[in-house]
């Protein structure tokens, strides 16, 4: 019928889930960190980007006359 599971195993079961319940807790909060970080330098670059247009734009006209 049922099978009886011994108290340490049952302990070392505990601590597995524990240990993989912070694991990825701990994943998650890194992955969160890592996309604003990469967000934010994406929004650097394109200010950046968006300064220099007008001036892009400029040049080409003056190419292109």
């Amino acid at each position: 019928m049922g099978t009886k599971v011994n108290r340490p195993e049952r302990q070392n079961q505990k601590l597995l889930s524990i240990g993989w319940a912070a694991g990825i807790g701990i994943t998650l909060v890194e992955m969160q960190f890592g996309m604003e970080y990469v967000l934010s330098h994406v929004a650097g670059h394109l200010s950046a980007i968006f300064h220099w247009l007008p001036m892009i734009g400029t040049l080409v006209s003056q190419v292109w006359k």
